[in-house]
């Protein structure tokens, strides 16, 4: 059987705009959900754990009982996750430092998105909230796990550029692998703003220095691009499956919040009007053929998913595409066995 590396990344974190949601509706409950099924097939996953989030959670704990509830219904989850074989890595959201609680919901809203892009953050600034951030969720880690290295990273918004916001802080932390770039893809929004057009998409991964676009064969770090996959964004079948999906409940997500309203500056890409993200929630059971034949062709794989943003026909195809993959390949999901 021919081997295939299959990564599985979840960014774990509620939604980033007017209205939050629940811990329970999009973190806990959806990801019990899926690693219920990747369990089944002896799958292990990587979440990008919203750092920022949890220590501003972890503030308002102190005074409000309903976000103490929260807090140890997520560090208890990562306990288990970790303790399960799971990898656990920063995820950094730095507009969470404006957002807004509201004890009488126990939700947050996001409106203000000036520090959406970590470049947005003054130098101090950045350096604080990298430090506290990765600093809370080490400490959650090492109470079940000392030796438990946090080596990985996935910028929020996938705005990791430029690099040199992060490359000091990648060198002291020894963060050896990235999770950011979406080759082909460009963004120039509101809130987001990135550009890995310079990256073929499908690209393996690669080592990088100081330029997270700019392939290195010695560099220091490395990069583990997300895979995509290429549609007819037209297909009737596609349209069709969309509009009787999101009218039923199998087809509704799990997460009960309003993330971020992006407005672009640029307008469709070519990405944009070729291409489509690998994720769990993108998946239907009109584009189940498209992933089996994604996985036959290439010896990498990443799929980017959202556990708030699941649904139960979503977890209905990762059901079926596993038990294809598991016939058909023998699978990698460690990324640390991914040869270059």
């Amino acid at each position: 059987m021919k081997k295939k590396d299959l990564l599985f990344t979840f960014d774990y974190e509620l939604f980033l705009g007017e209205n939050s949601g629940s811990v329970k509706n999009c973190i806990i409950e959806p990801t019990e959900k899926v690693i219920e099924i990747l369990d089944e097939f002896k799958v292990k996953a990587i979440f990008f754990v919203d750092c920022t989030y949890l220590y501003q959670l972890k503030k308002k704990s102190i005074e409000f009982p309903k976000a103490s509830e929260d807090l140890k219904k997520i560090i208890d989850q990562i306990h288990e996750l970790v303790l399960s074989g799971h990898d656990i890595y920063p995820h950094i959201h730095p507009h969470w430092v404006d957002a807004q609680y509201d004890p009488s919901k126990n939700q947050w809203s996001l409106l203000n998105i000036d520090k959406y892009r970590f470049d947005s953050l003054s130098a101090s600034e950045q350096d604080i909230v990298f430090r506290s951030s990765v600093a809370y969720l080490t400490d959650i880690i090492k109470y079940v796990k000392k030796d438990y290295k946090l080596n990985c990273y996935r910028a929020g918004g996938w705005c990791i550029q430029p690099f040199s916001n992060f490359y000091t802080f990648f060198k002291e932390y020894q963060i050896e692998a990235e999770f950011s770039v979406l080759g082909g893809s460009c963004k120039d929004t509101n809130a987001s703003k990135f550009d890995f057009s310079f990256v073929e998409p499908n690209s393996k991964p690669y080592y990088f220095e100081d330029n997270v676009v700019q392939k290195i064969d010695n560099g220091t770090f490395k990069q583990y691009p997300i895979s995509s996959i290429r549609l007819k964004k037209k297909s009737i079948l596609n349209e069709l499956s969309k509009r009787v999906l999101w009218r039923i409940p199998l087809g509704q997500k799990h997460g009960d919040g309003r993330g971020v309203m992006f407005k672009s500056k640029i307008g469709n890409t070519d990405y944009d009007n070729t291409m489509e993200m690998a994720s769990i929630e993108n998946m239907t059971i009109v584009k189940l053929a498209k992933y089996k034949s994604f996985l036959k062709s290439n010896s990498y794989m990443q799929l980017i998913s959202h556990p708030k943003m699941l649904s139960p026909h979503n977890l209905y195809v990762l059901r079926k595409f596993l038990i294809f993959a598991d016939n058909k390949f023998m699978i990698n999901t460690d990324w640390r066995k991914i040869r270059f």
